[in-house]
């Protein structure tokens, strides 16, 4: 740490989910479709995903790449 800066490091399940995905790449994404039509991700364990309904696979897909990588930018230290 410098200056008082904190890492942001991730929770044991945050890390069971970067395996996870390491494991099945793509099809291990907690991507669902809801029954009004929209599609979302999470809950996985205790990661909840976005208060939000996407109207595309596409867009879900997206936001969960980005949690990725938001992930394993703490992970590296970047955050």
């Amino acid at each position: 740490m410098k200056g008082g800066d904190a890492m942001r490091g991730i929770t044991d399940d945050e890390r069971a989910l970067l395996r996870h995905i390491g494991r099945w790449g793509s099809d291990g994404y907690p991507i669902h479709k809801f029954k009004s039509g929209g599609w979302g991700w999470g809950p996985w364990r205790s990661v909840k995903g976005p208060p939000v309904v996407f109207k595309t696979k596409r867009e879900a897909v997206r936001s969960f790449k980005a949690f990725e990588e938001i992930l394993l930018d703490a992970i590296a230290g970047r955050i």
